[in-house]
């Protein structure tokens, strides 16, 4: 069973998903993508706080809306709601790891494999003259 703020985080967000679509000139489906996307994340990862369920809630779901709203509009993808989903869960992934790494936690493994990559394609040195 959901604990409380699962479920008053997931009732704020449809109120703003139904607010969102009245307003003209917001995409719905990039709305309701993100909501899913943030909504996910949080019901998935179970040891947050309160407080950090709804920060990580909000930030989700405004980055995955704007980056469908970046991907269609560079034309990468026809609708946006798929890719407003995929952005909230791939832009809050990327930041709640990146924030452990830097209060001093071990590498993201995805950042690792990053990295790997650059230094190979500009040379084992790192890009050093030498």
């Amino acid at each position: 069973m959901a604990d409380a703020t699962t479920a008053v985080i997931a009732a704020s967000g449809v109120v703003g998903v139904t607010t969102a679509s009245l307003v003209p000139g917001v995409d719905a489906n990039a709305v309701i993508g993100a909501f899913a996307g943030a909504l996910f994340f949080i019901v998935w990862k179970a040891n947050l706080s309160g407080w950090a369920r709804l920060g990580y809630f909000v930030a989700s779901w405004i980055l995955g809306y704007y980056f469908a709203a970046e991907v269609v509009g560079q034309s990468w993808a026809k609708t946006s709601g798929v890719v407003a989903f995929s952005g909230a869960l791939f832009t809050v992934v990327v930041c709640v790891s990146l924030l452990e790494w830097v209060e001093g936690g071990k590498l993201p493994g995805w950042l690792g494999y990053v990295i790997g990559v650059v230094r190979a394609a500009f040379g084992a040195s790192g890009g050093r003259n030498g």
